[in-house]
Protein backbone atom coordinates (compact mmCIF):
# COMPACT_ATOMS: atom_id res chain seq x y z
CA UNK A 1 0.00 0.00 0.00
CA UNK A 2 1.60 3.54 -0.82
CA UNK A 3 1.90 6.19 1.86
CA UNK A 4 -0.81 8.24 0.44
CA UNK A 5 -3.51 5.30 -0.02
CA UNK A 6 -2.62 4.76 4.06
CA UNK A 7 -2.81 8.40 4.98
CA UNK A 8 -6.72 8.26 3.73
CA UNK A 9 -7.37 5.16 4.80
CA UNK A 10 -6.60 5.98 8.24
CA UNK A 11 -8.55 9.29 8.52
CA UNK A 12 -11.54 7.98 7.20
CA UNK A 13 -10.94 4.53 9.92
CA UNK A 14 -10.61 7.42 12.76
CA UNK A 15 -13.20 9.32 11.75
CA UNK A 16 -15.49 6.39 11.66
CA UNK A 17 -13.64 5.83 15.54
CA UNK A 18 -14.89 9.00 16.89
CA UNK A 19 -17.85 10.38 14.47
CA UNK A 20 -20.51 10.30 17.21
CA UNK A 21 -18.10 12.13 19.41
CA UNK A 22 -17.41 15.00 18.18
CA UNK A 23 -20.57 15.88 16.96
CA UNK A 24 -22.56 14.62 20.41
CA UNK A 25 -20.71 16.70 22.48
CA UNK A 26 -21.86 20.45 22.60
CA UNK A 27 -19.01 21.72 24.24
CA UNK A 28 -17.43 23.36 21.13
CA UNK A 29 -13.58 23.11 22.84
CA UNK A 30 -14.12 19.38 23.34
CA UNK A 31 -15.11 18.81 19.80
CA UNK A 32 -12.23 20.81 18.62
CA UNK A 33 -9.91 18.89 20.52
CA UNK A 34 -11.88 15.47 18.99
CA UNK A 35 -11.47 16.78 15.53
CA UNK A 36 -7.26 17.20 15.71
CA UNK A 37 -6.93 14.02 16.95
CA UNK A 38 -9.39 12.61 13.99
CA UNK A 39 -6.25 14.10 11.64
CA UNK A 40 -3.24 13.25 14.51
CA UNK A 41 -3.51 9.47 14.77
CA UNK A 42 -4.58 8.05 11.21
CA UNK A 43 -1.45 10.49 10.10
CA UNK A 44 1.03 9.02 12.43
CA UNK A 45 -0.48 5.24 11.85
CA UNK A 46 -0.21 5.95 8.16
CA UNK A 47 3.54 7.15 8.29
CA UNK A 48 4.57 4.16 10.92
CA UNK A 49 3.18 1.73 7.98
CA UNK A 50 5.35 3.24 5.50
CA UNK A 51 7.94 2.87 7.80
CA UNK A 52 7.35 -0.96 7.98
CA UNK A 53 6.95 -0.98 4.47
CA UNK A 54 10.48 0.57 3.46
CA UNK A 55 12.14 -1.59 5.88
CA UNK A 56 10.67 -4.92 4.46
CA UNK A 57 8.58 -5.42 7.68
CA UNK A 58 5.76 -6.58 5.79
CA UNK A 59 4.01 -8.45 8.59
CA UNK A 60 3.80 -5.30 10.76
CA UNK A 61 2.27 -3.17 8.41
CA UNK A 62 -0.03 -5.24 7.44
CA UNK A 63 -1.28 -5.02 11.49
CA UNK A 64 -1.12 -1.58 11.38
CA UNK A 65 -3.01 -0.73 8.01
CA UNK A 66 -5.64 -2.92 9.38
CA UNK A 67 -5.98 -1.09 13.52
CA UNK A 68 -8.66 0.89 12.25
CA UNK A 69 -12.15 0.07 11.24
CA UNK A 70 -13.40 1.51 8.00
CA UNK A 71 -15.89 4.10 8.09
CA UNK A 72 -19.68 3.92 7.25
CA UNK A 73 -22.09 6.90 7.72
CA UNK A 74 -24.67 6.71 10.32
CA UNK A 75 -22.86 3.78 12.08
CA UNK A 76 -21.73 3.34 15.47
CA UNK A 77 -18.71 1.01 15.57
CA UNK A 78 -18.56 -0.57 19.25
CA UNK A 79 -15.28 -2.82 21.05
CA UNK A 80 -16.08 -5.38 23.17
CA UNK A 81 -13.75 -4.49 26.72
CA UNK A 82 -14.08 -7.96 27.29
CA UNK A 83 -11.95 -8.94 24.07
CA UNK A 84 -7.95 -9.31 25.03
CA UNK A 85 -5.76 -7.49 22.39
CA UNK A 86 -3.47 -9.71 21.16
CA UNK A 87 -0.14 -8.40 21.92
CA UNK A 88 2.45 -6.91 19.57
CA UNK A 89 6.26 -8.37 19.86
CA UNK A 90 8.15 -5.62 21.13
CA UNK A 91 11.22 -7.08 18.23
CA UNK A 92 12.17 -3.75 16.90
CA UNK A 93 11.66 0.17 17.13
CA UNK A 94 8.83 0.23 14.79
CA UNK A 95 6.84 -2.19 16.50
CA UNK A 96 7.70 -0.08 19.73
CA UNK A 97 6.92 3.32 18.11
CA UNK A 98 3.52 1.39 17.39
CA UNK A 99 2.96 0.51 20.51
CA UNK A 100 3.68 3.90 21.84
CA UNK A 101 1.31 5.13 19.52
CA UNK A 102 -1.73 3.02 20.54
CA UNK A 103 -0.65 4.31 24.35
CA UNK A 104 -0.82 7.81 23.48
CA UNK A 105 -3.63 7.48 21.61
CA UNK A 106 -5.90 5.41 24.79
CA UNK A 107 -4.91 8.58 27.24
CA UNK A 108 -6.21 10.62 24.47
CA UNK A 109 -9.34 8.39 24.23
CA UNK A 110 -10.09 8.73 27.96
CA UNK A 111 -8.98 12.25 28.40
CA UNK A 112 -12.07 13.06 25.62
CA UNK A 113 -14.50 10.13 27.87
CA UNK A 114 -13.84 12.32 30.97
CA UNK A 115 -14.83 15.39 29.23
CA UNK A 116 -17.99 13.72 27.80
CA UNK A 117 -18.94 12.59 30.89
CA UNK A 118 -18.67 15.84 32.48
CA UNK A 119 -20.39 17.26 29.41
CA UNK A 120 -23.53 15.23 30.22
CA UNK A 121 -22.98 12.66 27.45
CA UNK A 122 -22.82 9.26 29.14
CA UNK A 123 -22.76 6.82 25.77
CA UNK A 124 -20.16 8.61 24.57
CA UNK A 125 -18.45 8.36 27.39
CA UNK A 126 -18.62 5.02 27.64
CA UNK A 127 -17.95 3.89 24.13
CA UNK A 128 -14.82 6.62 24.12
CA UNK A 129 -13.13 4.49 27.00
CA UNK A 130 -14.23 1.05 25.60
CA UNK A 131 -12.29 2.54 22.64
CA UNK A 132 -9.61 3.73 25.22
CA UNK A 133 -9.29 -0.34 26.66
CA UNK A 134 -8.85 -1.40 22.64
CA UNK A 135 -6.00 0.62 22.25
CA UNK A 136 -4.14 0.04 25.36
CA UNK A 137 -5.87 -2.87 27.82
CA UNK A 138 -4.23 -2.16 30.47
CA UNK A 139 -5.41 1.37 30.78
CA UNK A 140 -5.92 1.42 34.55
CA UNK A 141 -8.51 4.09 34.64
CA UNK A 142 -10.45 3.09 31.53
CA UNK A 143 -10.84 -0.24 33.31
CA UNK A 144 -11.91 1.07 36.25
CA UNK A 145 -15.01 3.20 34.88
CA UNK A 146 -16.08 -0.56 32.89
CA UNK A 147 -15.79 -2.13 36.18
CA UNK A 148 -12.61 -4.04 35.97
CA UNK A 149 -10.11 -4.70 38.78
CA UNK A 150 -6.13 -5.99 38.31
CA UNK A 151 -5.98 -9.13 39.43
CA UNK A 152 -2.17 -10.41 39.28
CA UNK A 153 -1.94 -9.66 35.91
CA UNK A 154 -5.47 -10.04 34.49
CA UNK A 155 -8.09 -7.40 34.70
CA UNK A 156 -11.28 -9.14 35.51
CA UNK A 157 -14.92 -7.75 36.38
CA UNK A 158 -16.12 -8.57 40.32
CA UNK A 159 -17.89 -11.29 39.17
CA UNK A 160 -15.33 -13.05 36.84
CA UNK A 161 -12.68 -12.52 40.21
CA UNK A 162 -15.21 -14.12 42.44
CA UNK A 163 -15.14 -17.27 39.74
CA UNK A 164 -11.49 -17.50 40.06
CA UNK A 165 -10.71 -16.90 43.53
CA UNK A 166 -12.71 -20.70 43.94
CA UNK A 167 -10.73 -22.05 41.20
CA UNK A 168 -13.06 -21.86 38.61
CA UNK A 169 -11.80 -21.15 34.70
CA UNK A 170 -14.02 -19.90 31.96
CA UNK A 171 -13.83 -22.09 29.58
CA UNK A 172 -15.19 -21.26 25.42
CA UNK A 173 -16.98 -24.95 25.44
CA UNK A 174 -18.02 -25.61 28.81
CA UNK A 175 -18.17 -22.34 30.61
CA UNK A 176 -17.35 -21.97 34.44
CA UNK A 177 -15.52 -24.93 35.24
CA UNK A 178 -12.52 -26.11 37.75
CA UNK A 179 -9.13 -25.88 36.81
CA UNK A 180 -8.17 -29.25 37.50
CA UNK A 181 -11.48 -30.35 35.73
CA UNK A 182 -10.35 -29.65 32.01
CA UNK A 183 -8.78 -32.69 30.93
CA UNK A 184 -11.58 -34.85 31.75
CA UNK A 185 -14.10 -32.37 30.37
CA UNK A 186 -12.02 -32.26 26.96
CA UNK A 187 -11.58 -36.37 27.17
CA UNK A 188 -15.40 -36.58 26.93
CA UNK A 189 -16.55 -36.67 30.58
CA UNK A 190 -18.65 -34.55 32.61
CA UNK A 191 -18.63 -33.80 36.04
CA UNK A 192 -22.08 -34.99 38.07
CA UNK A 193 -21.95 -34.23 41.70
CA UNK A 194 -18.63 -35.97 42.94
CA UNK A 195 -18.69 -38.59 40.05
CA UNK A 196 -17.74 -38.45 36.47
CA UNK A 197 -20.30 -39.31 33.89
CA UNK A 198 -19.76 -40.03 30.18
CA UNK A 199 -21.04 -37.34 27.66
CA UNK A 200 -23.62 -39.02 26.43
CA UNK A 201 -24.93 -40.11 29.77
CA UNK A 202 -25.08 -36.68 30.59
CA UNK A 203 -26.73 -35.24 27.87
CA UNK A 204 -29.84 -38.21 28.60
CA UNK A 205 -30.15 -36.37 32.28
CA UNK A 206 -30.26 -32.95 30.69
CA UNK A 207 -32.71 -33.94 28.04
CA UNK A 208 -35.80 -31.76 28.86
CA UNK A 209 -35.52 -28.27 29.66
CA UNK A 210 -36.91 -28.57 33.55
CA UNK A 211 -33.41 -30.75 34.01
CA UNK A 212 -31.69 -28.94 31.65
CA UNK A 213 -28.08 -28.02 32.24
CA UNK A 214 -27.44 -24.13 33.57
CA UNK A 215 -25.07 -21.74 32.30
CA UNK A 216 -24.06 -18.88 34.88
CA UNK A 217 -22.63 -15.72 33.26
CA UNK A 218 -22.21 -12.51 34.88
CA UNK A 219 -25.55 -11.45 33.42
CA UNK A 220 -27.30 -13.90 32.49
CA UNK A 221 -28.83 -17.35 33.57
CA UNK A 222 -28.98 -19.66 30.61
CA UNK A 223 -30.84 -22.51 31.25
CA UNK A 224 -30.99 -25.36 27.76
CA UNK A 225 -31.55 -28.75 27.01
CA UNK A 226 -29.60 -27.83 23.74
CA UNK A 227 -27.10 -28.97 24.98
CA UNK A 228 -24.08 -27.99 27.27
CA UNK A 229 -21.76 -26.55 24.92
CA UNK A 230 -24.95 -24.62 22.91
CA UNK A 231 -25.60 -23.03 25.93
CA UNK A 232 -22.53 -21.64 26.82
CA UNK A 233 -22.06 -20.02 23.17
CA UNK A 234 -25.26 -18.79 24.05
CA UNK A 235 -24.09 -16.75 26.75
CA UNK A 236 -21.23 -15.83 25.12
CA UNK A 237 -23.04 -14.32 22.87
CA UNK A 238 -25.49 -12.54 25.44
CA UNK A 239 -22.40 -11.21 27.32
CA UNK A 240 -20.70 -9.85 24.84
CA UNK A 241 -24.59 -7.96 23.42
CA UNK A 242 -25.04 -7.02 26.84
CA UNK A 243 -21.25 -5.04 26.90
CA UNK A 244 -21.84 -3.06 23.79
CA UNK A 245 -26.00 -2.45 24.92
CA UNK A 246 -24.22 -0.53 28.19
CA UNK A 247 -21.78 1.65 25.94
CA UNK A 248 -24.71 2.46 23.58
CA UNK A 249 -27.47 3.14 26.06
CA UNK A 250 -25.33 4.39 29.11
CA UNK A 251 -27.65 7.02 30.34
CA UNK A 252 -30.53 4.29 30.84
CA UNK A 253 -28.72 2.77 33.49
CA UNK A 254 -26.84 5.58 34.99
CA UNK A 255 -27.57 8.81 35.23
CA UNK A 256 -25.45 11.80 34.63
CA UNK A 257 -24.08 12.53 37.69
CA UNK A 258 -23.42 8.91 38.27
CA UNK A 259 -21.50 8.86 35.34
CA UNK A 260 -19.86 12.06 36.09
CA UNK A 261 -18.76 10.70 39.83
CA UNK A 262 -17.43 7.25 38.36
CA UNK A 263 -14.94 9.23 35.90
CA UNK A 264 -13.92 11.42 38.64
CA UNK A 265 -13.06 8.30 40.30
CA UNK A 266 -15.47 9.67 43.31
CA UNK A 267 -17.74 6.04 42.86
CA UNK A 268 -17.40 2.66 41.96
CA UNK A 269 -18.51 0.85 38.97
CA UNK A 270 -22.25 0.19 40.08
CA UNK A 271 -22.45 -4.00 40.73
CA UNK A 272 -24.24 -5.91 38.31
CA UNK A 273 -28.07 -6.59 39.89
CA UNK A 274 -29.78 -10.56 39.07
CA UNK A 275 -28.90 -12.00 36.48
CA UNK A 276 -31.73 -12.17 33.29
CA UNK A 277 -32.61 -15.30 32.45
CA UNK A 278 -33.15 -17.51 29.34
CA UNK A 279 -34.53 -20.40 28.69
CA UNK A 280 -33.44 -22.19 25.63
CA UNK A 281 -34.90 -25.19 24.25
CA UNK A 282 -33.47 -27.84 21.67
CA UNK A 283 -36.14 -27.61 19.07
CA UNK A 284 -38.87 -25.35 17.85
CA UNK A 285 -41.75 -28.11 19.07
CA UNK A 286 -40.20 -27.99 22.89
CA UNK A 287 -40.53 -24.21 22.70
CA UNK A 288 -44.01 -24.07 21.30
CA UNK A 289 -45.10 -26.58 23.41
CA UNK A 290 -43.93 -25.00 26.72
CA UNK A 291 -45.06 -21.91 25.98
CA UNK A 292 -48.36 -21.98 24.09
CA UNK A 293 -50.46 -21.77 27.44
CA UNK A 294 -48.92 -17.88 27.85
CA UNK A 295 -49.04 -17.23 24.11
CA UNK A 296 -51.76 -18.62 21.77
CA UNK A 297 -49.62 -17.42 19.03
CA UNK A 298 -46.40 -18.91 19.72
CA UNK A 299 -45.92 -20.85 16.68
CA UNK A 300 -45.70 -17.64 14.74
CA UNK A 301 -42.55 -16.57 16.89
CA UNK A 302 -38.56 -17.15 16.54
CA UNK A 303 -38.50 -16.03 20.17
CA UNK A 304 -39.93 -14.16 23.17
CA UNK A 305 -39.66 -12.21 26.16
CA UNK A 306 -42.19 -11.88 28.67
CA UNK A 307 -41.88 -9.02 30.95
CA UNK A 308 -43.83 -10.52 34.36
CA UNK A 309 -41.91 -13.27 34.00
CA UNK A 310 -38.77 -11.79 33.59
CA UNK A 311 -37.67 -14.59 30.67
CA UNK A 312 -36.65 -15.04 27.43
CA UNK A 313 -37.42 -17.71 25.32
CA UNK A 314 -35.55 -19.33 22.32
CA UNK A 315 -34.98 -22.28 20.46
CA UNK A 316 -32.09 -24.00 18.90
CA UNK A 317 -31.92 -24.63 14.68
CA UNK A 318 -31.12 -23.11 11.73
CA UNK A 319 -34.88 -20.86 12.26
CA UNK A 320 -33.35 -19.45 14.72
CA UNK A 321 -31.92 -15.89 13.51
CA UNK A 322 -29.37 -13.36 15.37
CA UNK A 323 -31.86 -10.30 14.77
CA UNK A 324 -34.62 -12.46 17.05
CA UNK A 325 -32.24 -13.09 19.71
CA UNK A 326 -30.81 -9.36 19.85
CA UNK A 327 -34.81 -8.10 19.39
CA UNK A 328 -36.07 -10.13 22.50
CA UNK A 329 -33.05 -9.31 24.45
CA UNK A 330 -33.34 -5.86 23.90
CA UNK A 331 -36.69 -5.69 25.67
CA UNK A 332 -35.41 -7.76 28.71
CA UNK A 333 -32.00 -5.71 29.35
CA UNK A 334 -34.31 -2.24 29.04
CA UNK A 335 -37.09 -3.68 31.03
CA UNK A 336 -34.55 -5.04 33.94
CA UNK A 337 -31.89 -2.66 34.03
CA UNK A 338 -33.68 0.21 35.79
CA UNK A 339 -37.08 -0.06 37.65
CA UNK A 340 -40.04 -0.22 35.18
CA UNK A 341 -43.51 -0.05 34.34
CA UNK A 342 -45.19 -3.18 32.42
CA UNK A 343 -45.92 -2.67 28.72
CA UNK A 344 -48.62 -3.93 29.04
CA UNK A 345 -49.53 -0.46 30.99
CA UNK A 346 -48.27 1.85 28.33
CA UNK A 347 -51.00 3.79 27.14
CA UNK A 348 -49.42 5.64 24.65
CA UNK A 349 -45.37 6.02 23.15
CA UNK A 350 -44.82 1.94 22.73
CA UNK A 351 -43.38 2.45 19.53
CA UNK A 352 -40.07 3.54 21.22
CA UNK A 353 -40.19 0.31 22.81
CA UNK A 354 -40.15 -1.93 19.61
CA UNK A 355 -38.52 0.86 17.54
CA UNK A 356 -35.05 0.39 19.85
CA UNK A 357 -35.40 -3.41 19.88
CA UNK A 358 -35.79 -3.68 16.28
CA UNK A 359 -32.52 -0.66 15.77
CA UNK A 360 -30.31 -3.30 18.19
CA UNK A 361 -31.19 -5.97 14.94
CA UNK A 362 -28.62 -4.02 13.07
CA UNK A 363 -25.80 -5.14 15.63
CA UNK A 364 -23.27 -6.82 13.81
CA UNK A 365 -20.10 -8.49 14.21
CA UNK A 366 -16.96 -7.27 11.53
CA UNK A 367 -13.55 -10.16 11.46
CA UNK A 368 -11.88 -8.26 8.63
CA UNK A 369 -8.54 -10.06 7.51
CA UNK A 370 -6.65 -8.93 9.92
CA UNK A 371 -3.47 -10.19 11.62
CA UNK A 372 -4.72 -9.00 14.65
CA UNK A 373 -7.27 -10.44 17.11
CA UNK A 374 -8.30 -7.23 18.52
CA UNK A 375 -9.54 -6.23 15.31
CA UNK A 376 -12.77 -7.66 15.90
CA UNK A 377 -15.36 -5.16 16.35
CA UNK A 378 -18.91 -4.33 16.03
CA UNK A 379 -21.06 -1.73 14.11
CA UNK A 380 -24.74 -0.85 14.99
CA UNK A 381 -26.66 1.04 12.45
CA UNK A 382 -25.81 1.72 8.82
CA UNK A 383 -27.75 1.99 5.33
CA UNK A 384 -27.63 -1.53 4.53
CA UNK A 385 -28.40 -2.91 8.35
CA UNK A 386 -31.43 -4.07 10.02
CA UNK A 387 -34.83 -2.92 8.66
CA UNK A 388 -33.23 0.13 7.72
CA UNK A 389 -32.88 -0.58 3.51
CA UNK A 390 -37.20 -1.65 3.97
CA UNK A 391 -37.79 1.37 5.78
CA UNK A 392 -36.40 3.56 3.42
CA UNK A 393 -37.78 1.87 0.55
CA UNK A 394 -41.11 2.40 2.02
CA UNK A 395 -41.27 5.74 2.71
CA UNK A 396 -39.25 6.98 -0.80
CA UNK A 397 -40.44 4.44 -3.34
CA UNK A 398 -43.72 4.24 -2.03
CA UNK A 399 -44.79 6.71 0.12
CA UNK A 400 -45.57 4.81 3.59
CA UNK A 401 -45.58 6.37 6.23
CA UNK A 402 -47.45 6.92 9.78
CA UNK A 403 -46.34 10.57 11.19
CA UNK A 404 -44.71 11.02 14.61
CA UNK A 405 -47.79 12.66 15.79
CA UNK A 406 -50.15 9.55 15.22
CA UNK A 407 -47.37 7.44 16.18
CA UNK A 408 -46.46 8.63 19.72
CA UNK A 409 -50.47 7.91 20.53
CA UNK A 410 -50.30 4.55 19.83
CA UNK A 411 -50.48 2.14 22.88
CA UNK A 412 -49.03 -2.17 22.57
CA UNK A 413 -52.74 -3.03 21.38
CA UNK A 414 -53.05 -0.25 19.17
CA UNK A 415 -49.60 -0.68 17.52
CA UNK A 416 -49.78 -4.77 17.52
CA UNK A 417 -52.96 -4.84 15.95
CA UNK A 418 -52.59 -3.14 13.40
CA UNK A 419 -53.35 -4.37 9.80
CA UNK A 420 -49.95 -2.85 8.69
CA UNK A 421 -47.84 -3.88 11.34
CA UNK A 422 -44.47 -5.32 9.80
CA UNK A 423 -44.50 -2.05 7.72
CA UNK A 424 -45.02 -0.01 10.59
CA UNK A 425 -42.11 -1.92 12.60
CA UNK A 426 -40.03 -1.12 9.49
CA UNK A 427 -40.52 2.75 10.35
CA UNK A 428 -40.07 2.54 13.58
CA UNK A 429 -36.65 0.75 13.23
CA UNK A 430 -35.75 3.64 11.03
CA UNK A 431 -37.20 6.48 12.83
CA UNK A 432 -34.94 5.10 15.57
CA UNK A 433 -32.13 4.79 13.98
CA UNK A 434 -32.47 8.55 12.88
CA UNK A 435 -32.78 9.59 16.27
CA UNK A 436 -29.74 7.62 17.41
CA UNK A 437 -27.44 8.98 14.20
CA UNK A 438 -29.13 11.95 12.82
CA UNK A 439 -28.09 15.68 13.46
CA UNK A 440 -24.59 14.88 14.19
CA UNK A 441 -25.92 12.35 17.27
CA UNK A 442 -27.56 15.45 18.80
CA UNK A 443 -30.60 13.56 19.36
CA UNK A 444 -28.91 10.32 20.91
CA UNK A 445 -28.99 11.61 24.51
CA UNK A 446 -32.98 12.95 24.54
CA UNK A 447 -33.50 9.82 22.87
CA UNK A 448 -32.29 7.56 25.82
CA UNK A 449 -34.19 10.42 28.12
CA UNK A 450 -37.01 9.49 26.41
CA UNK A 451 -36.67 5.88 26.81
CA UNK A 452 -36.35 6.59 30.36
CA UNK A 453 -39.76 8.26 30.56
CA UNK A 454 -41.33 5.60 28.48
CA UNK A 455 -40.40 2.50 30.59
CA UNK A 456 -41.04 4.39 33.88
CA UNK A 457 -44.57 5.32 32.94
CA UNK A 458 -44.24 8.90 32.84
CA UNK A 459 -44.00 9.50 29.28
CA UNK A 460 -46.88 12.11 27.57
CA UNK A 461 -47.25 12.64 24.33
CA UNK A 462 -45.25 15.62 24.13
CA UNK A 463 -42.52 13.93 25.60
CA UNK A 464 -40.47 13.27 22.80
CA UNK A 465 -41.17 16.72 20.96
CA UNK A 466 -40.02 18.24 24.50
CA UNK A 467 -36.64 16.28 25.13
CA UNK A 468 -35.80 16.40 21.16
CA UNK A 469 -36.16 20.56 21.43
CA UNK A 470 -38.16 20.10 17.79
CA UNK A 471 -41.60 19.67 17.23
CA UNK A 472 -42.95 15.69 15.73
CA UNK A 473 -43.86 17.69 12.38
CA UNK A 474 -40.26 18.88 11.94
CA UNK A 475 -38.81 15.50 12.83
CA UNK A 476 -41.16 14.40 10.55
CA UNK A 477 -39.70 16.76 7.76
CA UNK A 478 -35.93 15.97 8.90
CA UNK A 479 -36.33 11.93 9.08
CA UNK A 480 -37.35 12.11 5.38
CA UNK A 481 -34.43 14.43 4.41
CA UNK A 482 -31.88 11.93 6.28
CA UNK A 483 -33.60 8.87 4.48
CA UNK A 484 -33.30 10.61 1.22
CA UNK A 485 -29.21 11.85 1.95
CA UNK A 486 -28.94 7.72 2.59
CA UNK A 487 -29.25 6.53 -0.79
Amino acid sequence: MRFTSARVLFYFACSALLAGASASVADDALSSAISEQKNTYPAQLAELAEDALNEGQNELAVWIQHWLPPPIDGQSILFDPNDSAEQIPSVSPLHRRFAALRLAQADALFAFARRAAEAGRPALAMQLAASAVRENPDHSEARRVLGYEKVGDRWLTPYHRSKVDTGSVWHPRFGWIQAGDIPQYESGQRRWGQQWISAEEDARRHATIERGWTVRTEHFLVTTNAGLEEGVQLASRLETFHALWRQVFAGYYLDKKEVRELFAGDRPARAPGRPHRVRYYATRDEYNTALIHRQPKISQTLGIYFDRQRESHFFAGEEQHPATLFHETTHQIFQESRRTVSPDRTLDNFWIIEGVATYMESLAEQDPESPARSSRYFTLGGPDAGRLPAARELLLDDGYYIPLAEVVRLGKNDLQNRPDIARLYSQLAGLTTFLVHANNGGYREPLVEYLVAVYSGRAEINTLAKLAGNNLAELDREYRAWMGALR
